[in-house]
């Protein structure tokens, strides 16, 4: 049986600290991730943001640059994170992933099994419909982007409810430990052949 730790949750404070990560709006098609760093500026065509203004503010507040231009700082949603994060391989996109988390019925506690890590846009949005119990164990066989997924997940605030391992799930299936665990399983099997 797999240790569920009830405690965990998604990590997500209304105010903004040193180090966290933040969603910068500027317009819908101007969206970046920062992470907010005492000391640090944002240099864009609204004028230099100072991060040190930053902290202690709300996600969701506007913040005004030295010239009076303005950006918005916004929590790192699965939404939002699908939109800006760094693409190492196809993604999913909310509409699709709205799909898959309905069709399985993914609902709080479940342990859920994810073949193919990618960039990571799925494993985010299955992790917040798992939250506060469940658990979300994802696989990529390739080792430096399945380590790349996991630091976004620590940065997001998700890793307590997320594993990411490395393994070939097509050749070598889901490790045996899982047998009769999962609630529901995500497997994309490619034939590139």
């Amino acid at each position: 049986m797999l240790a569920i730790d009830s405690t965990r949750k998604m990590s997500f404070n209304r105010t903004i600290s040193n180090g966290d990560l933040a969603i910068v709006y500027a317009r819908h098609d101007n969206m970046k991730p920062v992470t907010v760093s005492e000391g640090s500026v944002l240099q864009n065509r609204f004028g230099v943001f100072k991060h040190s203004d930053w902290i202690g503010k709300s996600f969701g507040s506007k913040v005004f640059s030295n010239k009076g231009g303005f950006v918005y700082l916004l929590a790192p949603t699965p939404e939002l994170w699908t939109l800006v994060l760094s693409h190492r391989t196809q993604i999913l996109y909310i509409a699709d992933i709205s799909f898959v988390v309905m069709y399985l019925e993914i609902v709080p506690g479940f342990v859920v099994l994810e073949s193919g890590t990618g960039s990571g846009s799925l494993t985010t949005s299955l992790a917040r419909a798992v939250a506060p119990t469940g658990h979300v164990y994802t696989f990529d066989f390739h080792e430096q982007r399945s380590g790349s997924a996991r630091d976004d997940f620590e940065k997001i605030g998700i890793s307590s409810l997320v594993t990411a391992g490395v393994r070939d799930i097509q050749g070598e299936g889901f490790p045996e430990e899982f047998a009769g665990l999962a609630d529901a399983v995500f497997w994309i099997c490619l034939n590139l052949g």
